[in-house]
């Protein structure tokens, strides 16, 4: 199993928790690598993050990105500070990872795994691009509208969160995907009001396999359904486990208690 996530400074103690509740879920059989993508990352959250995984025996590599390929690239219109551009690199991971590796699962740092993922990870998508999420069901049917105008779809096209995607690498190279996004993202700067998400939806909007919600159980889904049914949780949004008051915030303080992200690191 190839797991890759992005993270900085900031988000690299939410990635220790999600990596801590992914890691205790999993089979212990089933081999798994973490590819950490950055652009700029400090020397302790990346020893951190190393402790975190080696407690579960899981190796970590770290890959730069190139931030140059960013650098024209306007913040999203939508008004979402919270989000870093860090949240662009997911387009990389294809041309980063080794192309022996012809399938790899994307997961955002402000998630918690709640079971094993085994079951994800084995689903074909040979067929398609990636598969994800439908969030354009769970939002208001006046969202809905105003992002399928936005980006040109279809009124009845579905629209995922881009906060898991799993993703067939082999026909990305191929049809070299990751250039067509990085190409549309700085052709329509206007259009980007959830920046990669937005780019992702555009271009791909019929080349998607949209998996079962568990997978990646929003606020908006929780809004909708009971969070029982989710595999996956991801606190979209602003109001996170660790700087509001949430449902989740004892067991986002288990997980971080686990992954010794507090505990000092011995000196080299």
């Amino acid at each position: 199993m190839v797991i890759v996530a992005a993270t900085n400074d900031h988000y690299a103690q939410p990635l220790a928790v999600m990596l801590t509740s992914l890691l205790t879920h999993k089979k212990p059989d089933y081999p798994i690598h973490i590819y950490i993508l950055y652009g700029d990352l400090s020397a302790i959250s990346m020893r951190k993050l190393e402790r975190t995984a080696g407690k579960f025996q899981a190796p970590v590599t770290f890959l730069k990105v190139d931030v140059g390929l960013f650098k024209d690239v306007a913040p999203g219109s939508g008004g979402q500070k919270y989000i870093s551009k860090e949240a662009y690199y997911r387009i990389t991971i294809p041309d980063l990872l080794s192309e022996e590796i012809d399938k790899a699962l994307y997961l955002d740092c402000d998630m918690m795994v709640k079971t094993d993922i085994s079951e994800l990870w084995e689903t074909n998508i040979d067929g398609y691009d990636l598969a994800a999420v439908d969030e354009s069901r769970v939002v208001t049917k006046r969202d809905r509208e105003i992002r399928m105008a936005r980006l040109s779809l279809p009124p009845d096209a579905h629209y995922f969160n881009s906060g898991l995607l799993l993703i067939n690498l082999k026909r990305w190279r191929e049809k070299n995907i990751s250039a067509e996004l990085i190409q549309f993202i700085k052709s329509n700067p206007d259009k980007l009001a959830l920046m990669d998400q937005d780019a992702l939806n555009a271009v791909l909007y019929n080349r998607w396999l949209r998996l079962d919600d568990k997978w990646n159980f929003t606020a908006a889904h929780c809004r909708k359904f009971s969070p029982k049914k989710a595999a996956i949780l991801h606190f979209t949004g602003p109001e996170k486990p660790w700087n509001s008051k949430s449902p989740f915030t004892k067991e986002y303080l288990k997980y971080l208690k686990k992954s010794l992200w507090e505990k000092p690191l011995p000196s080299a």
